[in-house]
This record gives C-alpha cells, structure tokens and sequence, in this order.
C-alpha cells in the first residue's frame, strides 16, 4: 500500500496594535513539530510598530514559509483575515490572534484529527489554557469547552472535578504538567450555541471557509468569529479535542475578554453586546438566501432547507438572550 502525502496547511496572523505579542504568536507557529505550513501574518494598518516587529523577527527566522502583508488601511478581523486567505491556498487553514500562543503540536494534532478514520469534519477544535500578560498561568482550561450550557443542571451545587485533570506542580521550577487526555468528540448538532472557545483553537477545512466567510469587511469588523464558526457548523460540523492545545492571553487589552474577575462561571466579557447576536443571526440568514444555489450545491436541497429553518428558529426563539450570553466573549 502507498502511503498518501500529507496535505499542506495554511497560517493566518492578523495583527493591530499588538507589538507586545506578535513575536510570541509567530515564533509558537515557527516551533511546530509539523513542518509542511505557509505562514501569511497581515498587519492591519497598526499605529504601533507591530510591523516592524514582525520584519525583524522574519528576518531572523529566515524561513520562506513566512511572509508579511501590510495594510496601509486598516479593514478589521475579516478584512485582514480576507487579505491572509488570498495569499494562501493549502487545503486547511488555521487563523491565529496576535497574542495567542500554540503548542509545539498543534498543527501535529489537529491534522491527525481531521484524518480520522470515523467522521470527516469541516473543523477541529480544541481547549485551551488561560495566561496573563507575561505568560503566567491563569487557569487551566475554558470551563466550558465541549458543555451544552442551556442545560437544566448547569447551575449545580457541587460538581465533581476529575482528579486527572489536576496538574501536578513542579515547585522547584515553577512549572505545571497536566496528563495527557487525548479524547475526541464529535460535534454534529446543528445548533447555534458556542461550545468552543476562540478561532485560535481551531484548524478548518479550506473549501468550508470559501463557503461561509462573510462578504461584507465593515458589517464584521469584529464579529467574524462567531459567523464562520457557526456557520461552519451549520454546515459540516466538527470534532472537539478535549485537551489544551494552545494558551489564551488575558492581558487587559483583549477587544472582548475584558473583565478583570475571573473564576468560576463568569464570562470573560463585561460588556452588554445588546441585539449584536440577532444581527449576526440576520445576516448569515441574508446570506443564505443570496447564495441558496451555492449552498444547495455544497449541502443538498434538503439540508440547506433544515440549516435555513434552524437559523431562523435561533433568530426568534427564546434562546436568543442566553444564546448572546455564551458567545459575546470572543466578540
């Protein structure tokens, strides 16, 4: 038997105002253990000197997979995003935030999780550790990662804390190790409910990208998140590694992970976003109904029609409120 080659992957960087910590980001995708990846890092018309950061550091790296892009206007989280994927083309593609950090394996773990033999998905998702702005450990997971939080039980009294999950602690040198876990779920329920944590944790199929990445820079200058990952879900659904693969930093500045009392159920947002869901919901509906043919070629007459009822049913439903509640952090 011929073993297929691997497919490539795509990196997206999109970087404003964040010279702090775009270093970082770059140098954990430069680390990664799987080394067949092109790297596109957009700096998005900083006022600061992120791009001059980024120059140095790319000069110093001297690694062709890397390349800068500099806008001279600045177009928001899906207008740079939308520069990135142009100047890529590999069949999966990663988008990386300018102060977030990956493990060594993580391009390793979600590639070998796509390529799983059960289910074919149109994304990977995995958990991911807290830091603060120096890189100190804040928290060892997002509680709610992989959780159908409009469950009856969630306001539990007591709930139980799995003893593996525990890290052991290396005081001597100030350091925490956690087991490994390794245990995938997949994630076929069509709903519009957030059960992952940022498009930092995340590697998707490109082809679903095409299909579901907004038109429209202005509309989503800072929602492009919550679009693509619902409306991937919609669409093909994923399959969630339940383990930390990357580190999400708290460091003050975060457009929406801005409350400062972290701990327990407490959202990681301080702000009151108002009908910003419904909007959201508005437009991918807009969208579908402009592309029905497009989306009835990738889908099917038949799901397409389901994916349409659904999105309407979360527009005028009940659970818009608490719907807002669960995804308005990574806003």
């Amino acid at each position: 038997m011929v073993n297929p080659r691997l497919p490539k992957i795509s990196v997206v960087v999109t970087c404003y105002n964040c010279r702090d910590y775009i270093g970082d980001a770059i140098r954990s995708v430069a680390r990664q253990t799987l080394r067949d990846f092109e790297c596109v890092i957009v700096d998005d018309a900083s006022t600061d000197d992120s791009a001059a950061v980024v120059r140095l550091l790319l000069d110093e790296l001297a690694d062709p997979r890397f390349s800068l892009i500099r806008l001279d206007k600045n177009t928001g989280q899906t207008g740079a995003t939308r520069r990135g994927l142009a100047a890529t083309r590999a069949t999966f593609v990663c988008f990386l935030d300018s102060d977030d950090l990956w493990n060594d394996d993580f391009l390793e773990r979600h590639l070998a999780a796509h390529l799983n033999e059960t289910y074919a998905v149109g994304f990977t998702a995995c958990n991911a550790r807290l830091i603060d702005g120096q890189g100190a450990l804040i928290a060892g997971c997002v509680y709610w990662f992989g959780k159908d939080r409009a469950r009856a039980d969630r306001d539990q009294a007591f709930a139980p804390v799995d003893p593996a999950r525990v890290p052991k602690l290396d005081a001597a040198n100030g350091t925490a190790s956690w087991q490994s876990q390794t245990p995938y779920r997949l994630y076929t329920k069509r709903v519009v409910h957030w059960v992952w944590v940022s498009t930092s944790s995340m590697m998707f199929r490109r082809s679903l990208i095409d299909l579901v990445f907004p038109d429209d820079d202005e509309a989503f200058r800072l929602h492009m998140d919550f679009y693509i990952v619902v409306m991937a879900q919609m669409v093909a659904g994923s399959l969630l590694i339940d383990e930390a693969l990357y580190s999400y930093r708290l460091h003050g500045r975060n457009g929406a992970a801005d409350n400062p009392v972290l701990g327990g159920r407490l959202h990681l947002s301080s702000r009151n976003w108002g009908d910003t869901h419904g909007r959201m919901l508005d437009r991918m509906l807009a969208a579908m109904t402009r592309d029905r043919e497009r989306f009835i070629v990738a889908l099917g007459d038949r799901q397409y029609r389901r994916m349409v009822l659904r999105m309407r049913a979360a527009r005028a439903g009940p659970l818009l409120g608490g719907a807002l509640i669960v995804w308005s952090w990574l806003i």
